[in-house]
């Protein structure tokens, strides 16, 4: 037994409905936002990144390993995402890394954002 199911009335056509009000940004760089957004998709990357942007120093690696309680090797994983998508500066030297935030990308993440 089937059932035929109710047809509606044609509405109106997608002109006559509205007027566009939204439309496409041109000068938006919607892969550079997409790889920023992934690269914060997990919680440790956004607590080390708020860290980053609070402080008024470059911070050693050495300081963010007891402060997350994570092995170096957990640390340079997360930073490396960070760095590859733009929102993370690192300095080497000798044996230690030292990260800071890059502030053009905050900039842009923020006018993104607003």
């Amino acid at each position: 037994m089937s059932t035929l199911l109710p047809t509606l009335p044609a509405g109106p056509a997608a002109a006559e409905c509205c007027a566009p009000s939204a439309g496409i940004d041109a000068s938006l760089d919607a892969e550079r936002i997409a790889t920023a957004a992934k690269a914060l998709s997990e919680p440790l990357r956004v607590q080390i990144l708020d860290v980053l942007r609070h402080s008024e120093q470059q911070v050693c690696q050495c300081e963010l390993i007891p402060l997350f309680a994570i092995n170096q090797s957990l640390l340079s994983h997360h930073m490396k995402k960070l760095v590859d998508a733009g929102l993370v500066q690192v300095e080497r030297r000798h044996k230690w890394a030292y990260y800071s935030v890059s502030t053009d990308a905050l900039k842009e993440l923020t006018a993104w954002l607003s």
